[in-house]
């Protein structure tokens, strides 16, 4: 008996899926325009799927990945927050809670020496690590014992990629690197997860004198495992309060937070983090337009099998009349609609093999199609959601036909379907003029980022990054900068030691004559030249320079002494009218031991970073620096600046014996910052596209069917004299009126949405009315367009050859 039933019912299936076969290749131009349209909407949003899939997926395969935070700090007076902390909290976390794990990261190396070599290189990403880093990172170790080289002295392991690159091979276990005086051994061979934000070129256990660093030294990156139990409000609030009393003299400096392990790739993106993060507002933007897509192919579906319902009423009455019930019909147009977008799918991932390679080189990412994978259920999920969402109104509306109505020629159309598709392709129009008015404003707030005043020169600037201070700042003599000045084609030449498109790290209190508060004021580090060389604007007083040897630091007097360079905004909140009253002050910063300033000079505000950060008071400071590494920036010649970095690289790398120099061009450095936004941009500016092609689709085989049906009324209006232009406008009328009411919708939704995200920059563009109604007319003239074409062909016919056919 239960056999019986099952193979009744495989029966029935099998019926179902010929009868619904056969009705699909019946129409073919119908079925032709819908599987276009699927087959686009799958295939675009599988890609977006698959990249925010892989966006997500960041750090995801690590132990204990969801109890895993790193400790940041946010510096009040900065108003900035940092990935980094001081290897003195391990032992404040653990006393608090001796159930807290933590492992320390300090990032950089000595120079590094192969041997029978004099040429210095530098380790790309060198980490030194505590031991138990392996319970808090996946690490894949694929030579010799990693164990080894984390915790015994001068034993060291390369990531298969370093050891490539500097032995030309990944099998280095056993060769041997000198770093600064000490020689280590490779004792291992691993590779980490693509998926990470976390890289390391080389891991070396932590030096004593790190990790007995002090509260006030801030150069570990911390990562903590903590229980589920634990208040970690409580923690963070006790913590900050023990790290301003014993670092900063019970000062409001520093607020300890904590940021999960799998959220730090997309909702970081401070300074200093250890790779370019990722972006959450690209991967929300994504989401949206993949849901976009697909809504739009669902609607075109919707529109064209409710329009030709008519077309099936008879089959509808006919198998109601032999016995057939609604939900027996239901399943019939839901077999037929997912069939439909099964063959969608199946030529949308075939779509996406051929377009893969272009699409990773977009958003820079390694994607990979894995069918029996991520990619598989993505496609899977995607393909029966687009199914079952766009056929189950036809498949309601189709089977809900009345059988004696339909048979006795008494069918009329509801006017449910009629209100649903002109509802539609309002959704339609609302969401194409949405994404012409956001693709526009994105290029407009790119272009504006790009092209902004920063208060510095960009233009044929030179930088040579990552030098050791003991070479730069701490020497004591100019002779590499004046070796750097002499070269052809060499206007001018300083150092720094931080990059304009970097984060300011430093900042010291400033006391000021004739103000009893201490304000803490970011501060770079420069050499002479600093204004010429990185073309600042100068509003008074004069540049650092040689000729006055007492602009530079000395440290070796009583009083420790160096002149300063401030911005505009800095000598407006010490209280001068002008920005001349500032030139020639003396200033204190306070400390174990004070530093006294002299102001030589002021510049125009200077934007450090992004546009994203806001401008803020700063000053430079001749000759002095805290910091490990510093920078060379080079006002170079324009006409001869490619020949010119090629000497700079010649001369830099005889004097500094390395190979292996970072240098850039500032212009690009600059550019490089925004590639998130680029990347937004970009991927907007396609998928728009895609959904105004997808929208034109729909409107295409909607118009062609309402076109057919109105030919008849065609025909009587031409021979009762209407011009055949009168007739386009006649047919293209209503689907401009609903476009209207599409305008209407989108662009108060759209300006609210594009404010909110424009709120975000410090510097942005005013949205232009201009842009929206350029939308809303382009959106009328694809509408316009698209039906007058098809209508052009309706009203050519011979009004005797139509009415015969009626």
């Amino acid at each position: 008996m239960r056999n019986s039933s099952l193979l009744s019912a495989f029966t029935m299936l099998g019926n179902y899926l010929t009868t619904g076969m056969r009705a699909v290749l019946r129409h073919k131009t119908h079925l032709a325009l819908n599987l276009l349209g699927l087959t686009v909407g799958l295939a675009s949003a599988l890609l977006i799927l698959l990249y925010v899939s892989y966006e997500r997926g960041f750090d995801k395969m690590h132990p204990n990945a969801a109890t895993t935070y790193r400790l940041e700090q946010f510096f009040i007076p900065m108003n900035q927050r940092f990935p980094v902390s001081s290897p003195a909290m391990k032992d404040l976390l653990q006393n608090y809670d001796d159930r807290i794990q933590v492992t320390r990261i300090n990032t950089g190396a000595p120079a590094l020496r192969l041997a029978g070599s004099s040429q210095q290189l530098t380790l790309e990403w060198p980490q030194s690590v505590e031991a138990n880093i392996t319970d808090f990172f996946h690490i894949d170790v694929l030579q010799g014992d990693l164990a080894t080289a984390l915790t015994q002295p001068n034993q060291i392991a390369l990531s298969e990629r370093e050891a490539l690159r500097l032995f030309g091979n990944s099998t280095a276990v056993g060769q041997q690197i000198q770093l600064a005086e000490q020689r280590y051994t490779v004792s291992a061979i691993y590779r980490l997860p693509e998926q990470s934000h976390f890289q390391a070129g080389s891991l070396r256990r932590i030096s004593d004198e790190v990790a007995n660093s002090g509260l006030a030294m801030n150069n570990v990156y911390s990562y903590v495992a903590l229980p589920a139990d634990l208040n970690q409000q409580a923690l963070l609030q006790q913590l900050t309060r023990q790290l301003n009393e014993q670092a900063y003299g019970d000062q409001k400096i520093s607020e300890l937070q904590l940021r999960a392990l799998t959220d730090i790739h997309l909702r970081s993106n401070l300074a200093y983090e250890v790779k370019v993060n990722g972006s959450a507002g690209t991967v929300n933007i994504c989401l949206l337009l993949a849901a976009l897509l697909l809504l739009i192919a669902a609607i075109n579906f919707i529109n064209m099998s409710t329009a030709r319902a008519a077309m099936r009423a008879k089959e509808v009455g006919v198998r109601k009349a032999l016995g057939a019930s609604r939900s027996q019909l239901f399943v019939q147009f839901m077999l037929e609609s997912v069939l439909i977008a099964s063959c969608a799918g199946l030529l949308a991932a075939v779509l996406v093999e051929l377009v893969l390679p272009q699409f990773n080189l977009l958003v820079n990412r390694p994607l990979q199609l894995e069918y029996l994978g991520s990619f598989g259920w993505i496609l899977l999920g995607s393909t029966l959601s687009v199914g079952l969402l766009a056929g189950v109104y036809p498949a309601v509306f189709i089977s809900a036909f009345d059988a004696k109505k339909v048979l006795s020629g008494d069918f009329q159309r509801g006017n449910t379907a009629i209100w649903l598709r002109k509802g539609l392709l309002v959704l339609q129009g609302a969401i194409t003029i949405g994404l012409l008015v956001g693709t526009v404003v994105l290029q407009q707030q790119l272009h504006l980022l790009q092209n902004q005043p920063t208060g510095y020169d960009r233009q044929a600037r030179l930088m040579v990054n990552g030098i050791a201070n003991e070479q730069l700042f701490w020497a004591e003599n100019q002779s590499l900068l004046q070796s750097l000045q002499q070269l052809p084609g060499v206007e001018a030449v300083s150092k720094m030691d931080m990059q304009f498109t970097n984060t300011i790290s430093q900042a010291g209190q400033l006391q000021v004559p004739g103000q009893t508060e201490l304000s803490m004021v970011s501060e770079i580090g420069a050499g002479f030249d600093i204004v010429q060389a990185a073309g600042l604007t100068l509003l008074a007083g004069r540049d650092f320079s040689e000729q006055y040897q007492s602009d530079k630091y000395q440290h070796d007097a009583e009083q420790l002494s160096a002149a300063v360079i401030i911005t505009e905004s800095l000598a407006k909140r010490t209280g001068y009218a002008s920005v001349q009253d500032a030139v020639g002050q003396q200033w204190l910063m306070p400390g174990p031991n004070p530093l006294q300033l002299t102001v030589v000079g002021v510049v125009a505000d200077v934007q450090i970073g992004s546009a994203l950060k806001q401008q803020e008071p700063l000053m430079f400071i001749c000759g002095r620096s805290a910091m490990n590494y510093g920078n060379i920036i080079l006002n170079l010649t324009p006409a001869l600046a490619a020949a010119t970095r090629e000497k700079v690289q010649q001369l830099l790398s005889e004097r500094l014996q390395r190979q292996d120099l970072d240098i850039s061009w500032l212009d690009d450095d600059y550019t490089a910052m925004y590639q998130n936004q680029r990347r937004q941009s970009k991927v907007i500016a396609i998928f728009a596209a895609l959904a105004i092609a997808l929208t034109c689709i729909g409107l295409f085989g909607l118009a062609a069917f309402s076109a057919e049906q109105r030919s008849r009324e065609v025909a009587m209006r031409k021979i009762l004299g209407a011009g055949r232009f009168n007739l386009v406008n006649l047919l293209a009328s209503e689907y401009i009126r609903l476009m209207a009411i599409s305008a209407v919708l989108a662009i108060p939704a759209t300006f609210w949405a594009l404010d909110s995200w424009l709120a975000a920059f410090s510097a942005r563009i005013n949205q232009s009315p201009l842009w929206y109604l350029l939308a809303a007319a382009v959106t009328f003239a694809i509408c316009w367009c698209t039906v007058a074409l098809l209508a052009w062909q309706v009203a050519g016919r011979k009004p005797a050859m139509v009415l015969r056919q009626q």
